[in-house]
């Protein structure tokens, strides 16, 4: 009886933990900072990471910083955006001279089925030139 209780318990933990094991994270949410010509912009020099501050528009006046790193490639890597289920606006500012600053926003939903996450479904880049580029947004600054 004793094992019988003790084979249950296992199992339902087993259980819970695959769950836990299963959780698929949205794809990542890259930025390339291009001129007119496709001149890296933080390649060139011309930004740095101090010169990118995002953040995630809360309403009512609230904001929350995002963390960003440049990547190897020189692009840039939104740290922990697409973890919740709706919509959420970011404000970009660009603090080089001259300061330029544009918005985006974020759809995504959470998964269904076994695993749990999230994915994007849809982001949307306002008030500045640029194009998705095979896994990440390439935006032109001039």
């Amino acid at each position: 009886m004793k094992k019988s209780i003790a084979l249950i318990v296992a199992s339902t933990l087993f259980l819970q933990n695959c769950k836990d094991d299963c959780y698929t994270v949205p794809e990542p949410t890259v930025f390339e900072f291009v001129n007119s010509s496709g001149e890296n912009l933080i390649q060139n020099g011309v930004l740095t990471s101090s010169n990118i501050v995002v953040q995630q528009d809360n309403g009512n006046g609230n904001f929350a910083g995002i963390n960003v790193e440049v990547r190897d490639d020189k692009k840039i890597l939104l740290k922990n955006v697409g973890l919740f289920d709706g919509t959420r606006n970011y404000n970009v500012y660009l603090t080089s001279d001259p300061i330029r600053t544009f918005n985006f926003k974020i759809s995504s939903n959470q998964l269904t089925g076994d695993c749990d996450g999230y994915e994007i479904n849809e982001l949307t880049i306002e008030n500045i030139p640029s194009s998705a580029d095979n896994g990440y947004y390439k935006i032109v600054v001039d």
